[in-house]
């Protein structure tokens, strides 16, 4: 009968979970000054054993004590945490960029004095009183790509210093890291129209009076002198396509690394100019447009091509 009913326990999905939760997320034990304390308890009970000393049972008690109450907020205070994670964190390839994480307290009780660990280095030192925290991660990765964002370990020896709780948070998150954004030559700067210098590109249209705040770059020198008067150059803005398209197979002579870096500078210039812009690529065609989601997928798709078919 009672090995039925321990059977049944075992068996319970939900003491199941709370049980597996425990073991696998949240770890106490005592560090070299707790190992140092226990010993000098265990000295103490030893002397009020053999020894019918009140004085030592009264101090191994109050330390035992101690010990009890350490462990207890030691698991209080990284207890009720969790990590609220996104499928994808998109950074750019040789870059030195922040991954932001938020950490959400799902108690009242503040969380103090907690270091956190990503890639066996210490981040920081962090108290969250707030129901929604964040933290940064810097990360950087040299070459174009799809990773795993590594697991995240909180740890703590608050309060007293001898006890030392651990947890650990692992994530299916994604880190995408999209090519490193180059300037173009001139020639696809000018087939883009992207930061023209001066007006090479634009037509001439005449010269009419200045006016106040027009542009000093703009002004007809010669004119001005010999009439003694402030003129300006006109030009005319070349007129854009209603349908820009960026297609990467028409420039074989780049090498492919530079094309996707040449790339990556024209989409996010788009982006940010919220313009429309189509891209190419094999037989693949991704649109540019003023949601975020367009921009990403395009960047995925840049950070995970291969330079061969």
């Amino acid at each position: 009968m009672i090995a039925r009913a321990i059977q049944g326990i075992r068996n319970n999905s939900f003491f199941n979970n709370i049980l597996k939760k425990n073991r696998s997320q949240i770890f106490i034990y005592p560090n070299l000054h707790g190992l140092g304390v226990g010993l000098f308890v265990f000295f103490c009970f030893l002397i009020a054993v053999f020894y019918e000393n009140n004085f030592a049972l009264l101090l191994s008690i109050i330390l035992f004590f101690i010990f009890f109450i350490s462990i207890f907020i030691s698991h209080q205070n990284i207890n009720h945490l969790s990590i609220s994670w996104i499928d994808e964190y998109f950074v750019e390839a040789k870059h030195n960029e922040k991954i932001q994480i938020k950490v959400l307290n799902q108690s009242k009780e503040k969380k103090l004095n907690l270091d956190i660990e990503y890639n066996k280095k210490n981040i920081g030192n962090f108290n969250f009183f707030k129901n929604i925290n964040f933290i940064n991660i810097n990360y950087s990765n040299d070459q174009r790509g799809t990773y795993s964002l590594n697991r995240i370990i909180f740890k703590s020896i608050y309060p007293f210093g001898f006890m030392r709780t651990k947890r650990y948070f692992d994530s299916k998150s994604k880190i995408i890291v999209y090519p490193k954004s180059l300037k173009p030559n001139q020639e696809i700067l000018n087939d883009f129209n992207l930061f023209m210098q001066g007006y090479a590109n634009h037509e001439f249209e005449g010269i009419e009076d200045y006016k106040n705040g027009d542009s000093h770059s703009k002004i007809a020198w010669k004119k001005s002198t010999i009439k003694n008067k402030k003129y300006i150059k006109k030009f005319e803005e070349p007129k854009k396509e209603n349908k820009i398209i960026l297609d990467l197979d028409q420039y074989p002579e780049i090498p492919f690394e530079t094309l996707l870096g040449y790339s990556t500078y024209i989409i996010k210039h788009y982006f940010k100019i919220k313009e429309d812009l189509t891209i190419k690529h094999r037989g693949e065609t991704f649109y540019l447009n003023q949601n975020e989601n367009s921009l990403k997928l395009i960047l995925k798709y840049l950070a995970n091509v291969q330079s061969k078919i």
